[in-house]
């Protein structure tokens, strides 16, 4: 004869193991779920901050203190070795009167990708172009036209400046880097943009 249970029995046993998951979950939470997730890209913090971000926004999305290094600062990832490098100032431009100018407030307006060393150039390995290819480009060219040259390879930006002719479009240095550690720097007028300036530094 089947034991019969009774109502309150049930629903307290079900409140129970209620209780049990609630506190299990709030374990996991405090001492498993709040874990970081530690990135080994190395352009981490650089891809974090855009040019024209104001500082005060910079600093609160990099979440690591930065030194002081010339008119800029360094802000590192420990976890990798790389970091970026982050100017400031205020932007005034021709519409902005003198009272906005006093209580503008200061803007990236340079930021590089910072590496410690050549060493690290090995991690940021993407193409192997030649000095050749290189020459053979023109100022002016697209981007997608610089890319198909380089065998289709996108370059990986390193540095990008604000450009006080034209807000809309920074400066920005794309790097084709080589596994023997030369380099192919171009400078474009806005991003993956016209190209305006070009180089390539063979590996030390």
């Amino acid at each position: 004869m089947k034991k019969k249970i009774s109502k309150p029995l049930l629903i307290g046993g079900i409140a129970a193991l209620v209780v049990i998951a609630v506190v299990i979950g709030v374990v996991l939470m405090l001492f498993g779920g709040g874990k970081k997730e530690v990135s080994t890209d190395p352009l981490n913090l650089y891809n974090k901050v855009m040019v024209g971000m104001p500082k005060e926004e910079a600093e609160k999305i990099l979440k690591v203190e930065g030194t002081a290094k010339g008119k800029g600062f360094n802000y590192i990832d420990e976890n990798t070795g790389y970091g970026v490098t982050v100017s400031y100032d205020t932007v005034v431009t021709a519409t902005t009167d003198a009272e906005d100018a006093e209580e503008a407030a200061e803007v990236a307006v340079f930021k590089q990708l910072y590496v410690p060393d050549n060493t690290y150039l090995d991690a940021l390995v993407n193409a192997n172009v030649t000095a050749d290819q290189v020459k053979s480009l023109t100022e002016g060219m697209p981007y997608e036209e610089v890319k198909t040259i380089f065998g289709g390879v996108d370059g990986i930006e390193i540095n990008s400046a604000y450009n006080k002719k034209d807000a809309a479009n920074s400066y920005s240095v794309m790097a084709w880097v080589n596994p023997d550690r030369s380099v192919a720097y171009l400078t474009f007028l806005g991003y993956k943009g016209s190209l305006k300036v070009f180089e390539f530094r063979p590996g030390e």
